[in-house]
């Protein structure tokens, strides 16, 4: 069977190289360079819904300078890990305060340097976007996981992260409440500021220019081109 638009070979043909899948060529669009090559779109397009269409996928991380999802604001755990989550609750917060005290005191001095990672608190539309990062996926245990696919469609932000097995969502957040982005690139930092419709603000760390670019334009509404090659 030979179906598909003209140019993305064989139906079920990978392009990329990788073997069969049920996904054509994957059109052009503003994305990080995945190990192996390829691109991420047949990864993304199971989550999304029918007519839904990518604009762009970026990665970047939450600055270092915002600490650890509170334990107040964190994920109930299941199974085994919720009936022995007296003990684990009264522990973790033993090594939280050691980690605190500890890393707290380097933190504040970055920030005064630097300025907050989060302002407006975790219960603003900021703070629940960085929850959402902080929490990360169903193995992560520390609620400090900093990386995040971002994958903008024309109707909502995903947010995950993209492996070999396919792309793991971890939440997801409207369009319309990143609301601007300033980028603050220099020799010295690759902060992004991204302001919510509420007034709350989380810092970003871009990979470079052309990423902080690209969400520029996203946040503006407009689609960026294709990522220049390396």
């Amino acid at each position: 069977m030979t179906g598909g638009p003209p140019g993305t070979g064989p139906y079920g043909a990978d392009p990329y190289g990788r073997g069969p899948h049920p996904y054509p060529a994957a059109p052009q669009v503003y994305e990080p360079r995945r190990l192996g090559g390829g691109s991420h779109l047949p990864l993304v397009a199971p989550h999304l819904a029918p007519g839904e269409q990518v604009h762009a996928v970026l990665d970047i991380q939450l600055s270092d300078l915002l600490r650890r999802v509170p334990r107040r604001h964190r994920k109930e755990r299941d199974g085994l890990f919720q009936a022995l989550g007296v003990l684990l609750d009264l522990l973790g917060a033993v090594v939280d305060a050691i980690e605190e005290a500890v890393g707290g005191f380097f933190r504040n001095l970055r920030r005064i340097l630097r300025g907050r990672g989060l302002s407006g608190g975790w219960e603003s539309q900021a703070g629940r976007f960085a929850v959402q990062v902080l929490t990360g996926g169903p193995g992560d245990r520390r609620y400090e996981n900093r990386g995040v696919v971002l994958v903008f469609t024309d109707r909502r932000i995903l947010l995950g992260s993209a492996l070999s097995d396919g792309y793991h969502p971890y939440g997801e957040i409207p369009r319309q409440q990143l609301a601007r982005v300033e980028p603050r690139m220099g020799s010295w930092s690759d902060r992004v500021e991204a302001y919510f419709a509420d007034g709350s603000r989380v810092a970003l760390d871009a990979r470079d220019r052309h990423d902080a670019q690209a969400l520029e334009l996203l946040v503006r509404g407009q689609v960026p081109p294709p990522r220049p090659r390396d």
